[in-house]
């Protein structure tokens, strides 16, 4: 072999390497000058040692909370009592600062002084730029697929690196990917025709739902269901009439309004659905977060086996949701629920014994 082919090998190699080398940089989410590539792809740079943060949506709020609570600054929304039930008294006791992307107090938050401020979910670089012009000196990173529980993993990793929290976000996606696997598994062999006919209802009333592919929505196809809702649009929430309810006949109802749920059953409207003829409408649980949606979210992962176990009891007996339960909230929302709490939390929801 000649010389001039051995240094055309040679470079080759060298690109390809150097290839490897960017792809993992890019991946990890630091480039070579220190700092740090954002999930937009923006170049920011951070500082080694990040003490104190905000969020500024809510699905990126509670990933910085199950992950890394000690460094946070603030809640971005007001939190009620119930919610507060399952959150230790110090997190309960943080500010809330409030307003989102488009009408957040940057002043306010610019006073707390904190290392980096995370942009949640569907913007753009020239939106997150603006962003960031307002913050001045302070960092601001973009997170994207916070709310997409199905593609969820880079967002939690991401997060992870930056907060420098890699075990905990190792654990979180360890335990997303252990459920999520195991109900996939399972459901995948549920022909078509015997899947559960899901609606989710929002409001008082019911009769608010979202479009089968919104994030809000995304438990139910998840773990097997179908979701009866049809509309032209793919995404979004939508108002729906009883009329068309009672035509879907949903065999499962699953909502995060605790007045439809009480209610529901005596609503002279509903007599006629399946779900209300054989009593299976289940209320999300929502301390210190919504199982199901509100926001889409890291949240949601604990929703996979209570939502398995809402649809298919028979086929998940082996799964053990109380158990699923204590480790989820002691690892990542950091409260130790006693047995009875366990119990209370999924007897409201709606879950029985026989579940």
């Amino acid at each position: 072999m000649t010389d001039g082919k051995y240094k055309a090998m040679a470079i080759i190699v060298v690109i390809i390497i150097i290839g490897f080398i960017g792809v993992y940089i890019f991946n990890s989410g630091f480039n070579l000058f220190g700092g740090t590539t954002d999930m937009l792809g923006r170049n920011v740079d951070v500082p080694n040692d990040i003490n104190k943060t905000y969020a500024m949506s809510e699905s990126v709020t509670i990933s910085l909370y199950m992950m890394a609570p000690n460094k946070m600054i603030a809640w971005n929304s007001n939190r009620t009592p119930s919610e507060n039930r399952y959150l230790p008294a110090e997190y309960q006791n943080l500010p809330v600062l409030k307003g989102g992307k488009q009408n957040a107090d940057y002043n306010a938050i610019i006073a707390q002084n904190p290392d980096v401020v995370f942009v949640g979910h569907g913007e753009d670089k020239e939106t997150v730029n603006k962003i960031q012009e307002k913050f001045g000196q302070i960092p601001v990173l973009d997170v994207e697929g916070d709310n997409n529980l199905t593609d969820i993993v880079p967002s939690i990793n991401f997060m992870g690196k930056i907060l420098g929290e890699e075990n905990r976000s190792n654990e979180l996606v360890s335990f997303y990917k252990n459920v999520s696997d195991k109900v996939k598994n399972k459901v995948s062999s549920i022909p078509e025709s015997e899947k559960k006919k899901v609606y989710y209802a929002k409001g008082a009333n019911g009769l608010t739902t979202f479009a089968p592919e919104s994030p809000q929505v995304q438990l139910i196809t998840l773990c097997g269901g179908l979701n009866v809702v049809q509309s032209p649009a793919s995404k979004g929430g939508m108002g729906v009439s009883m009329d068309l309810v009672s035509q879907w006949n949903p065999d499962v109802i699953i909502t995060s309004d605790s007045q439809f749920y009480q209610n529901v059953y005596s609503n002279q409207s509903w007599q006629s659905v399946n779900a209300i003829k054989n009593k299976q409408v289940y209320l999300a649980p929502q301390s210190p977060f919504n199982w199901f949606e509100n926001p889409p979210g890291a949240n949601t992962i604990i929703g996979i086996p209570w939502t398995a176990k809402v649809l298919y009891p028979d086929k998940f007996t082996d799964l053990d949701i109380k158990s699923l339960t204590k480790e989820f909230y002691s690892e990542f929302y950091h409260y130790n629920l006693t047995d009875d709490e366990v119990s209370d939390i999924l007897s409201s929801s709606g879950l029985t014994q026989s579940n």
